[in-house]
C-alpha cells in the first residue's frame, strides 16, 4: 500500500519497454519493508522536459539509462569521481540540490568479487583483459583502479591491466582520463594471444552477442582454458555464444547480470540508506534469473 509518505523513485529513459529496474528496486522495497515506490519514466524528450517536473512530483532519485546518461552528469550541481571521469551518470539524487553518481563500475566489480577477489587483488602476478573500450569499458575500468590502487598502498603492485579494442583513440582516451598508470597497457591482440596464460579475468565489455547485435568477437573460443574468468556484461541471452565457447573449455563465468544486478543494489543503497541482507539480494537475483529466461 502507498501513502502519502510513500518516497517515489524510478527510471528515467527511452526506451524502457523491457527495462528490469523496477523488477530489482520494487523487490527490495518489498524485502526491506522501506516505504517506496520505483516508477518508469519514459520519455525521448527529457533534455527539453528537464528535471523540474519530477522535483516538482517530490520524486527522490532516479537510475538513469540510454540515451541520457551524458546529459544527467550535466544536470547536477554535485557529482562524483566515477560520473566526472566518465561525464556520464547513471543515478541521479534529489536532495539537497542534484548529486550524480555512476555505479555501473561499482557493480561490475562488486560482481568480480563476489565470485573471487582475488582477480583484483593487485598483489598477484597475473593480468585483466578488458575486450572494448566503450562507455561500460571505461566505468568498469575506472572501478578496478580505484580498488587495485586501493590494495596497493599496503601491498606490492604487480597485477597489470590489458585494453583489447580497435579503436585506437578510445583506448587513449580511457588511458589518458585513468592518468596513464603504469599497471594499463594496450597490447596487440597477436601479443594477447601468444601470453593467453597470464590473463585470470577477461571482461567482454561490447554489445557482440547481445541479442539483435551482429559482429565477432575480438577474441574466438580457442583463446580460453580452464584457468580463466569470463565475465561478458551482455545478459540478453544469458549466455553469449563467447560464453557457451568459454564454458565448453572449463573457463569460469561470472553471469552477465550480476552487473545489472549489483549496479542497481548500490543504487538502492544511495536512494534509501538500507544496508542490505544477504538474503534480500538472493531473492532479487532468482526474480531477475526468471524474468530474465521468461524473456528467451
Amino acid at each position: 500500500m502507498y501513502s502519502k509518505h510513500t518516497e517515489i523513485f524510478g527510471i528515467l529513459g527511452f526506451p524502457l519497454g523491457h527495462t528490469l529496474s523496477p523488477w530489482i528496486h520494487n523487490t527490495l522495497f518489498k524485502q526491506s519493508s522501506y516505504d517506496g515506490v520505483y516508477l518508469v519514466f519514459e520519455n525521448e524528450h527529457w533534455k527539453q522536459i528537464g528535471l523540474k517536473p519530477l522535483l516538482d512530483l517530490g520524486v527522490k532519485g532516479v537510475s538513469v539509462t540510454i540515451p541520457f546518461k551524458e546529459w544527467a552528469y550535466t544536470q547536477a550541481n554535485e557529482v562524483c569521481e566515477a560520473s566526472k571521469t566518465m561525464a556520464a551518470s547513471n543515478t541521479l539524487l534529489f536532495r539537497n540540490g542534484i548529486s550524480a553518481v555512476n555505479t555501473d563500475g561499482t557493480g561490475a566489480l562488486e560482481s568480480i568479487k563476489q565470485m573471487n577477489s582475488d582477480l583484483v587483488n593487485s598483489g598477484i602476478e597475473k593480468k585483466i583483459l578488458v575486450l572494448g573500450s566503450g562507455g561500460s569499458a571505461k566505468g568498469i575500468l575506472f572501478a578496478i583502479a580505484k580498488e587495485l590502487e586501493g590494495y596497493h598502498k599496503h601491498h606490492s603492485f604487480k597485477r597489470k591491466v590489458h585494453i583489447l579494442a580497435r579503436n585506437k583513440e578510445a583506448k587513449n582516451e580511457i588511458e589518458q582520463s585513468l592518468g596513464k598508470p603504469f599497471w594499463l597497457e594496450q597490447p596487440t591482440k597477436e601479443e594477447v594471444i601468444q601470453n593467453k596464460e597470464d590473463y585470470d579475468l577477461i571482461i567482454h565489455t561490447t554489445p557482440v552477442g547481445m541479442k539483435g547485435v551482429g559482429g565477432e568477437p575480438i577474441l574466438d573460443s580457442h583463446f580460453f582454458t580452464k584457468k580463466h574468468t569470463l565475465f561478458d556484461i551482455v545478459y540478453n541471452p544469458l549466455e553469449t555464444d563467447l560464453v557457451k565457447e568459454a564454458k565448453k573449455k572449463k573457463a569460469e563465468i561470472i553471469p552477465g547480470y550480476h552487473m545489472l544486478l549489483y549496479q542497481g543494489i548500490r543504487q538502492f543503497e544511495l536512494f534509501t540508506g538500507e544496508t542490505l541482507k544477504k538474503k534480500w539480494i538472493q531473492k532479487v537475483e532468482s526474480i531477475l534469473l526468471k524474468e530474465l529466461k521468461n524473456r528467451k
